[in-house]
């Protein structure tokens, strides 16, 4: 694991602004831990417990495992088809000084259709293998926003299960599926956002910018964990701060979260 130093700011999970029902379950056999990212920092690339994939090999990966696609070159240049029309342009590193990663939905040994971190939500395109690596893991995550849960998986084994403050009604959190872009850490002690977020590629489908920024989702922390079950945030997913720190031991960039 490698780390580079970076700024974390409100403006970046943009559309997070009673009583806990409890504390999380972690099911023996999770995956192994690495250390803790410092404050200040982002992390580089998937952690150690995703595996690398060689393109000749993406057709035999196991249906439960995802590949993510991590960009190798400063621009990505993203296709409506392979070989196609340029729609988008993405500059790598990411703005917050992160990896530029895709979940992929598709893939052969020259091309992969992959689901973008730009709105609409549920944007896809086609990227060249050539400009990315590739690493597998087999780790989802979903929330329930009407339990207030959410559950992380590996290999289809529920591994971690704990209360979330959701979305408040006028601004509801959209349904669907996203995966984890970033993982940041705040500069401040006793932030909003706690002691981790992690960025989602998806975002607010009621604010088109807020707080200075694109209205990002995210999964974080919070320094007020009297808000978790309940509905409370602007669009973002909450969590005590000992939940969001367990996850960011092990979970790697990449991974799926289904919001339903």
């Amino acid at each position: 694991m490698r780390l580079l130093a970076g700024t974390f700011s409100a403006g970046v999970l943009s559309a997070c602004s009673a009583p806990e029902n409890g504390r999380p379950t972690l099911v023996e056999g999770s995956a192994t831990t690495t250390t803790r990212p410092p404050f200040g920092q982002v992390l580089r690339e998937p952690l150690n417990n995703s595996i690398d994939v060689d393109p000749d090999d993406v057709e035999e990966i196991p249906v439960d495992r995802s590949i993510v696609a991590t960009a190798s070159v400063p621009l990505i240049n993203v296709y409506d088809r392979p070989d196609g029309d340029i729609t988008h342009e993405m500059p790598n590193p990411t703005p917050t000084n992160g990896p530029l990663v895709f979940l992929t939905d598709q893939n052969d040994t020259d091309w992969h259709r992959v689901l973008l971190p730009v709105r609409p939500n549920g944007s896809s395109g086609w990227i060249r293998n050539r400009d990315v690596t590739l690493a597998a893991h087999s780790y989802r995550i979903r929330v329930d926003l009407e339990q207030f849960r959410l559950q992380v998986t590996e290999r289809a084994t529920l591994i971690f299960e704990t209360v979330a403050g959701v979305a408040a009604d006028n601004t509801p959190t959209p349904g669907g599926r996203y995966y984890i872009t970033e993982l940041l850490a705040p500069n401040e002690p006793n932030s909003v956002y706690g002691d981790f977020a992690y960025g989602l590629s998806g975002f607010s489908e009621t604010f088109e910018t807020f707080a200075g920024g694109p209205g990002q989702l995210g999964i974080h922390g919070t320094n007020d964990p009297t808000t978790l079950g309940t509905a409370v945030s602007a669009g973002c997913i909450r969590l005590h701060n000992d939940d969001i720190s367990r996850l960011a031991e092990f979970l790697p960039l990449g991974v799926p979260v289904d919001v339903v």
